[in-house]
């Protein structure tokens, strides 16, 4: 590597009196691209993986769904699930309506055993009959210690000519999920209420609250799960809100993608000017001696390195102001939201993405620029027209 070549350029770009601004203003732009695309990607990856993180503590991992099941029958299976480290809770999920006053609203309710496994936001809560969200309890103005009626219109008491059958439960905890999705519609209650109300001592759930390997899971749902079993993990179950923040994560990489493009309009115009400023200076090299094809790879080189140290700045003032905020940042958010503070995701992805778009555009650019000029500039014609 000619590092003579380099000084050069370098002096020249920081020191000669005829500075370009353009050039100048180009590069600030490219480190601005740089930190703002890790910026941008680590605090949304933050906000997007704590929804992920809140949702997944409530609906689990992944979900093994199957047909009304006596929970006798599933035993070696809970077992098997709790040894592969997947946390399993078995549960009986019913849709109904619950009832308080005057008050109706419809009800997912969640039949889990109180003094067994529990969902890890409801372990350290010991109840008799009904825990509820608070948002669920607004509407229908109920509070702790209230009866509330349980309606189950697909579980008819036919003996009283096909009424839907209920079960009158106590409120023994408010909780708040913080997922909204959960809190307008779920509940928990004890699981003999529920199965009393649906006359079936039976299981149709496993919630399991640990990421566990899905390969070693369909094993053991092959060996002793019921027939009509199927897995999910939660990506599946939420497909499209998967896909929603995937969209969402992509069209803002593109939009600052597009922001580096238009600098890079700027770094095509500045180059231009600089070589035009020191086609002089190339001309003499080659008059001492040094071929066109080291004057481009030196040129070629030292445009590599500027790239790569406005991207590398970039991504350390990223790096400096994501540390800060993860560590100090305030609260800036309203109290309506539930992440107050902007929570950062660092990940190597993230990382690359910032390192290589901008560094890939700029180079395609800076190089198209570097070959106008090699296309336009004759050094010989250069010199004799000086002499002229």
């Amino acid at each position: 590597m000619n590092w003579p070549f380099l000084r050069y350029f370098f002096g020249y770009l920081f020191h000669a009196k005829t500075r370009q601004r353009l050039l100048f203003i180009a590069i600030f732009g490219l480190i601005i691209s740089s930190f703002a695309l890790l910026v941008l990607q680590s605090t949304m990856g933050g906000l997007q993986g704590k929804l992920m993180e809140r949702s997944k503590n409530v609906q689990g991992h992944g979900v093994i769904f199957f047909s009304d099941t006596p929970a006798a029958q599933l035993f070696d299976l809970m077992e098997s699930l709790e040894k592969a480290g997947a946390s399993p809770v078995g549960e009986l999920e019913v849709e109904l309506l619950v009832k308080y006053g005057q008050y109706y609203a419809p009800m997912v309710v969640h039949g889990v055993d109180p003094m067994g496994a529990l969902p890890p936001f409801l372990k350290d809560k010991v109840y008799e009959d009904l825990v509820l969200p608070r948002s669920l309890s607004y509407k229908i103005n109920a509070t702790v210690g209230d009866m509330v009626r349980l309606l189950s219109p697909g579980h008819l008491d036919h003996l009283l000519g096909g009424v839907p059958r209920m079960a009158s439960l106590y409120v023994d905890y408010l909780v708040s999920t913080e997922v909204p999705e959960i809190d307008d519609f779920h509940g928990w209650a004890k699981l003999l209420r529920i199965q009393a109300l649906v006359g079936k001592r039976v299981l149709n759930r496993i919630r399991l609250y640990r990421p566990v390997d899905e390969g070693k899971i369909l094993n053991i749902l092959k060996e002793l799960g019921p027939q009509s079993s199927r897995y999910q993990t939660w990506e599946e179950v939420h497909s499209t809100l998967v896909w929603a923040l995937g969209l969402e994560t992509a069209v803002m990489i593109f939009l600052f993608s597009a922001m580096t493009l238009l600098v890079s309009l700027a770094i095509t115009s500045g180059l231009l000017i600089f070589f035009s400023k020191i086609k002089g200076d190339l001309a003499s090299f080659w008059v001492m001696g040094t071929s066109e094809k080291n004057l481009l790879q030196s040129s070629k080189v030292f445009l590599f390195f500027l790239t790569l140290l406005s991207v590398g700045i970039g991504l350390g003032l990223g790096f400096i102001f994501l540390f800060v905020l993860d560590q100090y940042g305030p609260n800036i958010m309203p109290d309506v939201f539930v992440d107050r503070k902007i929570p950062v995701k660092l990940t190597l992805s993230a990382t690359l993405l910032s390192f290589a778009i901008p560094m890939v555009i700029c180079l395609f650019f800076s190089w198209q620029s570097l070959k106008a000029f090699k296309r336009d500039v004759n050094y010989l014609t250069y010199i004799r027209s000086l002499g002229s």
